[in-house]
């Protein structure tokens, strides 16, 4: 097995892992409902915020980085699509594939 491989399978079986990092978790994305293992970080994007928008008073973003792997999905989303995670609805502002993992930076509007 080669460092690729090894990496494929680590996604999967430790990072993926609701034992370890991930939380099974629906997902609703292009008329299809996922239960699979995510892994959501809040944090990770504040050090990647952007500079603020011109939102009404009272109504802020809420940015969040999901990780997904691809053998759970078997399709990359699209970037401006809208995905469900759990009972929050999100746009997706960016869309990454690396290493067998889909990365999708998320964005949506809460009061």
């Amino acid at each position: 097995m080669n460092f690729k491989e090894q990496l494929k399978r680590d996604v999967k079986d430790i990072f993926h892992n609701t034992k370890e990092f991930a939380e099974e978790t629906e997902i609703h994305y292009n008329n299809n409902y996922y239960n699979i293992p995510i892994v959501l970080d809040y944090e990770g994007v504040q050090d990647r915020k952007k500079p603020s928008s011109d939102n009404v008073d009272g109504v802020f973003r809420v940015d969040v980085t999901m990780y997904v792997a691809y053998s759970d999905l078997n399709i990359l989303p699209r970037q401006g699509a809208k995905i469900e995670v759990g009972d929050e609805i999100f746009r997706i502002a960016k869309v990454g594939n690396e290493a067998g993992e889909i990365i999708l930076d998320l964005e949506r509007l809460d009061e």
